[in-house]
């Protein structure tokens, strides 16, 4: 293509408008996609709280006579649940049969009061341990975990860590 023809091109004011806004996506796209920021994995509460959970077990299991170094995982059906508090406004009209309702979170400090937290559901346990070999110390890990998660024998799986 010469000038000529390219010049030919612009002189239809239909394809003039066509190649503006071609022009302006591209921009845009460029300005738009170009800078992608990866945010760093933050750790959430529920996996801290799980984590320290686990370490929690894993110290007092690892007391138990016999049972030596000790390994635990937990898990969870589904993650912790926060119940907000919130400021509602409800307004009437006398004439009209209408209610509006204005249902706003509670903000202490930024961010909304927590009323209450409710704690997931165990799924199951895994537990390793330099003892499990014998059946006697398998048995009193498994009646540990039991009454310290609540969580029936048949979803706690204990097995002899390699030495």
């Amino acid at each position: 293509m010469d000038k000529e023809e390219i010049l030919k091109i612009f002189k239809n004011k239909h394809n003039r408008l066509i190649c503006i806004i071609f022009i302006i996506g591209v921009v845009l796209m460029v300005v738009a996609g170009g800078h992608k920021k990866e945010t760093p994995a933050v750790k959430t509460d529920n996996d801290i709280s799980a984590a320290s959970e686990e370490k929690r077990l894993a110290g007092i299991l690892s007391e138990i006579d016999g049972a030596g170094r000790v390994s635990v995982m937990i898990t969870y059906y589904s993650s912790t649940e926060k119940n907000i508090a919130y400021e509602t406004k409800t307004a009437s009209r006398e004439d009209k049969s209408e209610e509006s309702e204005d249902k706003k979170a509670v903000m202490t400090d930024g961010a909304p009061m927590v009323v209450k937290e409710v704690y997931p559901k165990v799924k199951g346990v895994i537990v390793t341990a330099q003892g499990a070999g014998n059946a006697a110390v398998r048995s009193a890990i498994s009646e540990a975990v039991a009454a310290a998660l609540d969580v029936p024998a048949h979803r706690i799986c204990i097995y002899k860590k390699e030495e």
